[in-house]
């Protein structure tokens, strides 16, 4: 008959075996349960990245459309100043007219 220091190493690799069983069993319960959550976060994790690809395309394309916007201004008070010039140029123009209209008249 063995002794107790023999019975509790006895005792003792049993248990650790049983552990090591019910470690190996918990684990892969564990990582099948995580499967699904595993393919959500992966998808979830793709659809982050095209979205930010899409916004990147996005800030570019508003990026272009400001620097219209201010070109389109640019020329547009360009635009106003010429036909500001036009204008000034048909005042003198009737001016003189009027002038030479007065002068043949008398």
């Amino acid at each position: 008959m063995p002794d107790n220091n023999e019975l509790v190493s006895m005792l003792r690799t049993v248990i650790q075996e049983e552990m090591n069983t019910v470690r190996q069993e918990v684990r892969t319960i564990v990582q099948e349960e995580l499967k699904p959550i595993n393919e959500r976060l992966s998808t979830l994790e793709a659809g982050q990245q095209q979205a930010n690809q899409e916004l990147q395309q996005v800030n570019k394309r508003l990026d272009k459309l400001e620097k219209g916007q201010r070109k389109l201004q640019q020329d547009v008070s360009t635009i106003k100043k010429e036909v500001h010039a036009v204008w000034d140029d048909i005042l003198r123009l009737d001016n003189r007219l009027t002038v030479q209209e007065k002068k043949t008249a008398l």
